[in-house]
């Protein structure tokens, strides 16, 4: 299988970190057009206070109260924000892979449904993806690369 688009969930923890440095090993070896995506899913609570106004509403506005345009724009505000937060705090750790790995982030209430549905969306060959250990519950996978694994057909890499 050839490897052109490689996409890694990231969520800050050191198993997505992990993720990611195999994931550019694997887009370095398999050669030119090999690209990887990190991807960082913002959940429901998604918008926080830098994404507002100093009273806690928008454009005084109590956040319950916006129409659907404004909240759009609060949310592609707070998706800016943290991809440039993401950026500047992985600056050394992707400086050698400019050119491969990209970070996009996304707005979903399930981070599990946002990756699957990237992944569809933008032709991932391989998701390469942190795991926790979470006991009994979800074996050896943690519950969204669980989710993940057995809900698409894209082939699942996990990373220790």
């Amino acid at each position: 299988m050839k490897l052109s688009h490689i996409m890694v969930p990231y969520d800050g923890s050191e198993h997505a970190l992990r993720a990611l440095d195999y994931a550019k090993g694997l887009a370095a070896s398999a050669g030119d057009g090999a690209r990887v995506s990190l991807v960082h899913v913002l959940t429901t609570g998604m918008v926080d206070s830098r994404d507002l106004d100093g009273e806690g509403t928008l454009n005084g506005v109590p956040l319950g109260l916006v129409d659907r345009d404004e909240y759009q724009g609060l949310v592609e505000k707070a998706t800016d924000r943290v991809k440039a937060e993401i950026e500047e705090k992985l600056r050394e750790r992707i400086a050698d892979a400019t050119d491969t790995v990209t970070v996009d982030v996304v707005a979903d209430p399930s981070a599990t449904d946002a990756i699957i549905y990237y992944a569809q969306k933008h032709d991932v060959d391989l998701i390469v993806m942190g795991r926790r250990g979470l006991g009994a519950l979800r074996g050896m996978l943690g519950s969204v690369s669980y989710g993940v694994l057995h809900g698409t057909d894209v082939p699942v890499l996990t990373v220790k």
